[in-house]
């Protein structure tokens, strides 16, 4: 099991990135295809998709599939997401 620090840092090093940040601003709004996200962040397809499967991963986005389409939109929200993890890392057991 990943020590509680180190899980941490690396959630927070989601939104570290400008690319990340920027899409998740995006998906805020409303729900968006990877070629639109593509077309406002002036982004290649394969940079764009990298970051949305690293979000992903993480639970930070959800993706709904319609066809051979790939939709995203957010899976928390943000600011919750952040206070959660803060509250994570500096309850008990901090030493890990």
């Amino acid at each position: 099991m990943m020590p509680k620090v180190e899980l941490s840092a690396r959630r927070f090093h989601m939104l570290a990135d400008p690319i990340r940040l920027r899409i998740l601003l995006l998906l805020q709004e409303k729900e968006r295809c990877v070629g639109e996200l593509c077309e406002l962040l002036g982004l290649s397809q394969p940079k764009i998709s990298y970051h949305l499967k690293l979000m992903l991963n993480e639970g930070l986005i959800r993706r709904r599939s319609e066809g051979t389409w790939s939709y995203y939109s957010l899976a928390t929200d943000i600011q919750d997401w952040v206070r959660q993890e803060c509250d994570n890392l500096l309850g008990p057991e901090t030493a890990n």
